[in-house]
């Protein structure tokens, strides 16, 4: 159906739209607020929309019936168990899906052709467990250069003394350090005085 915008719509007062950045690559709870079953090329997926908390919205495409990928299928079928599992809930149908609570890691897809970088969702996880932040790499020691990829750092600088010089096999013994010299040499000796 074509029809005329005059009144509706003009080009020179309209907004701009805004543009959106990507969500930061990580691990977000939320709902799955649309659901539907879409035929594709090779078979059929079911077409999700998960409003996170955090206001922003990422969409995920699980290929359920794929006649040209069986992984991918298989990565479908897993992930519906894995949300029906943890909302208590036997999925029968997409409906079934709607409104069931989340966590998801979302991740960043590069830009392919004429598509542009976008978020996708990696893969689910259970919402009731605590999600394990992501550990930064340990910053490298004072004054150390950190090694190059796939190298093995050199061994630290000792900050310890060595170990005192053996007394042959008799561990009972120790080490005595040098006497100390001048008028109060007699005070610090190991020797204690009958």
């Amino acid at each position: 159906m074509s029809g005329n915008l005059a009144g509706l719509y003009d080009q020179d007062t309209a907004p701009d739209a805004p543009d959106f950045e990507l969500i930061p690559v990580g691990d977000y709870d939320g709902d799955i607020v649309k659901a539907e079953l879409k035929d594709t090329r090779a078979g059929c997926m079911i077409s999700l929309q998960i409003k996170l908390d955090n206001g922003r919205s990422v969409f995920d495409n699980l290929n359920i019936q794929c006649s040209s990928s069986q992984q991918a299928e298989d990565i479908a079928k897993a992930a519906v168990k894995k949300i029906g599992q943890t909302n208590n809930k036997i999925i029968r149908d997409t409906s079934d899906l709607e409104l069931c609570r989340v966590r998801v890691r979302v991740g960043i897809q590069p830009a392919r052709g004429e598509y542009s970088e976008r978020n996708v969702v990696k893969f689910y996880q259970d919402p009731s467990k605590a999600s394990t932040p992501a550990r930064p790499a340990p910053a490298p020691a004072a004054g150390r250069i950190p090694a190059p990829a796939g190298r093995r750092p050199a061994p630290a600088a000792r900050t310890t003394p060595p170990p005192a010089a053996s007394s042959g096999n008799k561990p009972w013994v120790r080490n005595r350090q040098p006497e100390p010299e001048g008028p109060n040499a007699d005070l610090g000796g190991d020797e204690i005085p009958y």
